[in-house]
């Protein structure tokens, strides 16, 4: 039987839920500005939502949980 690897776990910001890491989007702050990281592996601290949340991302709590997150003023 084969061994099935490691498979990482993030939690999305806005709904708390947890989701294998490639479901998520990751954002990072550049510039105390909150930016999609593509790649996956920017450096510095990141911040997940999932699928379901992202399309809320203009209501003004999502952005806030964002932002503290990202510990953004």
């Amino acid at each position: 039987m084969p061994k099935k690897g490691h498979i990482p776990e993030r939690t999305c910001v806005a709904c708390r839920r947890k989701f294998p890491k490639s479901e998520l989007i990751r954002f990072t702050k550049e510039e105390n500005e909150v930016v999609i990281d593509h790649r996956g592996s920017a450096p510095g601290r990141g911040a997940y939502l999932c699928k379901d949340c992202f399309p809320q991302l203009e209501k003004p709590k999502v952005q806030a949980k964002l932002k503290r997150a990202l510990r953004i003023p």
